[in-house]
């Protein structure tokens, strides 16, 4: 078995050859190395190049122009020969053996996703686990479900995909958050997704990150929400469904309207945005968030609804 490892890269000379240093040294696996600058004008591409030049198992790409993640890694996937697909971002850190661990957990279930544990890092130094749902293979329904109710997260990285899998799915050009639709649409397509109780994956939350950031995020939830949507519309049922708002209200509704609140927008943009938003969020969002006991966020979307100050006060209480 071989996995194929897909890195987009954009303006990254500062993580870009420690990141490939580390891969260099995964074990256990056959592994190949993809890297897919973005259009970058800083010495990423040397850096990849040059690698390139010292083994083998990596491979440059070069894009000319920028045309954001999500696209660097659909390139990525059409040039990968692997059996099954890894994506990792640069910045970030994993352990030598981790995609030996999730190649192991594929080859001995034969499902076409595997999802797995993950640490997040705060830019504090304070960390928090990310723990994959326990128990056997599920079908690709089943875990379409959980990535709606909040069991699978949206990550890619903590993942082991099917290559067959990820050239039959869309690859949403959303400038932040694309991951999700990337990770819905292959589970609406798979046929077993299994689960493996290990960390393989530590996300770093930097200065700066676009995760942190006020940008605007308006576009690219309107994007996510219609890719999981055209996801969804595979698996009859799924659309419109209780999962499905659920996964609408607590992820689009609620951070859109987080996104308004604080993102960088006009006073007139702002207003627009948030009364598009409340006006969505109706008493049957707010039932949904009652009936999954899902208090922290029936408690903000309430205060979103009908108190802007207390909402804020709350969002920063909830964020702490």
């Amino acid at each position: 078995m071989i996995v194929s490892v897909i890195l987009p890269s954009f303006n990254d000379q500062a993580h870009l050859g420690d990141a490939l240093a580390r891969l260099r040294r995964q074990r256990g696996i056959d592994i190949e190395v993809i890297v897919v600058d973005d259009g970058s004008n800083d010495a990423s591409p040397a850096i990849a190049e040059r690698a390139a030049r010292d083994d083998r198992r990596i491979r440059a790409l070069r894009l000319e122009a920028n045309g954001g993640v999500a696209l660097a890694r659909r390139r990525g996937v059409l040039e990968a020969r692997g059996d099954y697909v890894w994506f990792v971002d640069s910045d970030d850190d994993w352990p030598d053996d981790a995609a030996a661990v999730l190649a192991a957990k594929a080859e001995a279930t034969g499902a076409d996703v595997v999802v797995a544990g993950a640490l997040f890092r705060l830019e504090s130094g304070r960390t928090k686990q990310l723990a994959p749902p326990s128990g056997d293979p599920v079908d690709g329904r089943i875990a379409f479900t959980q990535l709606l109710t909040g069991g699978i997260t949206g990550h890619l990285w903590n993942k082991l995909f099917r290559r067959s899998l990820l050239t039959q799915i869309e690859y949403v050009p959303a400038r932040v958050q694309s991951d999700l639709a990337m990770v819905a649409g292959a589970l609406a397509r798979a046929g077993s997704v299994a689960f493996l109780d290990r960390t393989v994956y530590e996300y770093r939350i930097r200065p700066g990150s676009i995760i942190t950031s006020r940008s605007r995020r308006a576009d690219s939830l309107r994007l996510i929400e219609a890719g999981v949507r055209r996801a969804a519309s595979l698996l009859p049922g799924v659309v419109d469904g209780p999962a499905h708002r659920y996964f609408v209200t607590r992820y689009i509704l609620l951070s859109g309207i987080k996104d308004a609140t604080f993102g960088d927008y006009s006073d007139e943009e702002r207003g627009a945005l948030l009364a598009e938003l409340r006006r969505r969020l109706t008493l049957r969002e707010l039932r949904l968030l009652a009936s999954a006991r899902d208090v922290r966020r029936l408690a903000l979307a309430a205060t979103a609804k009908w108190s802007r100050p207390l909402y804020r006060r709350l969002l920063v209480i909830a964020d702490r």
